[in-house]
């Protein structure tokens, strides 16, 4: 916004709505961007739960190529809401924290020939792992939808 000493009162109040639509299109992108990661991360544990042995070895190319596709676009945002701003920090330290769980699990109790009812549990798994992700995103969504 130009610094002009002569600015009217509708044309303030213009940049003050323009300012927030961008503030909150910032805001659901970031949504967007923790649905995407929710996605791909529970595509990856899925896959590399149960899916055959020749998928599991380029499974890990989900979640590396979300991540650092995610962290370029959300680089060049320049405006970051206030909800979006607070959670990331904890959405991430949860999201590592599920996601270590999800490691240790698949290396020391996922066996080699899972039967019927470990699915049960590695969908389980796949969903704990990435429940910080969509909880972020709901949250946001949900702020946006009261605005």
């Amino acid at each position: 916004m130009p610094e002009h000493d002569d600015l009217s009162a509708e044309a303030a109040l213009r940049e003050v709505d323009r300012a927030q639509g961008a503030v909150r299109k910032s805001s659901l992108r970031g949504a967007r961007f923790f649905l995407g990661m929710w996605l791909g991360n529970t595509a990856y544990w899925l896959t590399t739960l149960l899916g055959p042995e020749a998928i599991k070895d380029y499974a890990i190319w989900i979640p590396t190529a979300l991540v650092v596709a995610g962290a370029l676009y959300m680089a060049r945002q320049r405006a970051y809401g206030r909800l979006l701003s607070r959670l990331s920090r904890s959405v991430t330290y949860a999201f590592v924290g599920t996601t270590v769980i999800g490691a240790i699990y698949n290396m020391f109790l996922h066996p080699q020939d899972p039967g019927p009812l470990w699915v049960v549990a590695d969908v389980l798994v796949a969903l704990i792992a990435g429940a910080p992700l969509l909880y972020g995103a709901v949250r946001i969504f949900r702020s946006t939808e009261d605005r």
